[in-house]
């Protein structure tokens, strides 16, 4: 098994946390003056889900905890119930994917697209025994939809950068070659 250098290792955990803060700054923005007719994706969901795929070595549960508990602030959701679902689901997902090769992307993506639709309706019911502001089930399911299909871009973007660092280690009979 190949392991990455820590200081990689933290850049690369710092780099998730930047990509999910600048994203969630993002959702902020006021782009049009009407509301949206649907429910954007949940692009830093689909962003983790493709890093735990790819490296679940690199996401521990604090990062993911640290980065979702940040969106939940910027974007006025209850804090903590988003973040102890996506928490919940990243964890079972590193439980699947220890010890195994990488799998058929299909397979994978039906997964991916399970664990979504899960946590999406662990949390409306969750806001729903709870008493909070239920969302309309359209614009929801459109919600859950969206980060389906945005999984595949997200796993493709990141692919390059989540590779495993090439180590420098020669074959023994190499070294004497070189000499």
């Amino acid at each position: 098994m190949m392991q990455d250098p820590p200081l990689r290792i933290l850049r690369l955990q710092l780099t998730y946390l930047a990509i999910v803060a600048l994203v969630v700054l993002l959702q902020t923005l006021p782009l049009q003056s009407l509301p949206y007719p649907f429910a954007p994706a949940d692009v830093p969901l689909a962003i983790t889900l493709a890093w735990i795929m790819r490296r679940p070595d690199v996401m521990s549960p604090i990062l993911i905890t640290l980065a979702f508990l940040f969106a939940d602030a910027i974007l006025q959701r209850p804090p903590g119930l988003w973040t102890l679902i996506v928490l919940c689901a990243s964890i079972f997902l590193r439980m699947r994917t220890r010890g195994r090769k990488e799998v058929q992307f299909l397979y994978e993506w039906f997964i991916i697209s399970l664990v979504i639709a899960v946590s999406f309706l662990v949390q409306y019911f969750a806001l729903m025994f709870t008493f909070l502001p239920v969302p309309d089930l359209q614009p929801y399911l459109v919600q859950v939809l969206l980060s389906i299909l945005i999984y595949p871009i997200c796993k493709w973007l990141f692919r390059p950068m989540l590779r495993f660092a090439l180590t420098q280690t020669m074959h023994p009979s190499a070294s004497r070659a070189t000499r």
